[in-house]
């Protein structure tokens, strides 16, 4: 590399001016004089301009102001998004759980509503199956009363010696005195002859009843005797069931008591329907031989 003469010029007068800056700044620049303190007489220490005493008090010490810090202010730290992130999902969460227990409290309280609704209506059923119970108790007992009341009936008509009406004069057509009929016969009945064929005589007893017909039984036995069947007839006057050889019968024979009760079966009365459903009375068949 070339140096012109003007640039070695330029390098060697700045050398020569550092130095000599240099130079300067160590005979000036870094010198300093340390000031004296003013010289006094040093007087003794006090209070007042007057005092007494060889000791000298200890002085009181002035108390230090103490410097008043100010309390350090909490300055909340700033969520970072993580923690914003959790705290939505927790307010999330916490939504979800509210909401899931007020559809449980819901479906409990509606539960409960239907347990209370079924539980009434259960007790109105029992409460309707004991009135009916009952109504059908009562009804049974008042057809019991009334078969009592018939049976006690007939029981006082057959063992009193009157006949319904109370008159104990006498009755009969031939218009002599006396009580036309037979002593085996039964109150009650319109018949005071016995028919012929294999009959001596039909009478009956069912109260406030009168018979549209009696049919006469058919038998072929070589026997005799009288055969009382008991009757069960409805308020259209059909007999609906018999039984005979009940209490007044005097035959045991069993093809008169058939034919007794085939004729019975086929009897009928008035129609009634102030009568019981089902009027208990009894149809008295007398058989002899000819």
């Amino acid at each position: 590399m070339n140096i012109t003469k003007e640039q070695r010029f330029g390098i060697i007068s700045s050398i020569i001016f550092l130095l000599t800056f240099t130079g300067l700044l160590f005979l000036f620049g870094f010198s300093f004089e340390i000031p004296h303190e003013e010289e006094g007489i040093l007087i003794n220490f006090g209070t007042t301009d007057f005092g007494s005493g060889a000791v000298e008090p200890r002085p009181t010490p002035e108390p230090t102001p103490q410097e008043s810090v100010p309390e350090p202010v909490a300055t909340p730290p700033t969520p970072t998004q993580s923690e914003t992130n959790e705290e939505e999902v927790l307010s999330q969460n916490y939504d979800q759980t509210a909401a899931i227990e007020q559809q449980k409290r819901k479906e409990k309280e509606r539960k409960q509503e239907a347990e209370r609704i079924k539980k009434e209506q259960e007790a109105e059923k029992k409460r309707l199956e004991e009135l009916e119970k009952q109504r059908i108790a009562e009804q049974k007992r008042l057809q019991e009363e009334a078969e009592k009341k018939e049976i006690e009936t007939l029981t006082k008509n057959a063992f009193g010696g009157q006949n319904p009406n109370g008159d104990d004069t006498g009755e009969g057509v031939t218009g002599k005195p006396g009580n036309q009929g037979s002593p085996d016969g039964d109150i009650n009945s319109q018949n005071r002859i016995g028919g012929s064929g294999g009959g001596n005589g039909i009478s009956f007893n069912l109260t406030g009843r009168n018979p549209k017909a009696l049919p006469k039984p058919v038998y072929t036995a070589q026997a005799e005797g009288k055969v009382v069947v008991e009757v069960k007839v409805d308020q259209n006057g059909n007999v609906i069931s018999a039984r005979a050889g009940v209490k007044g019968t005097t035959t045991s024979d069993k093809q008169l008591h058939q034919s007794a009760y085939n004729a019975a079966m086929k009897a009928r009365f008035d129609i009634n329907k102030d009568a019981p459903a089902q009027q208990i009375g009894t149809i008295t068949y007398h058989f002899m031989l000819q």
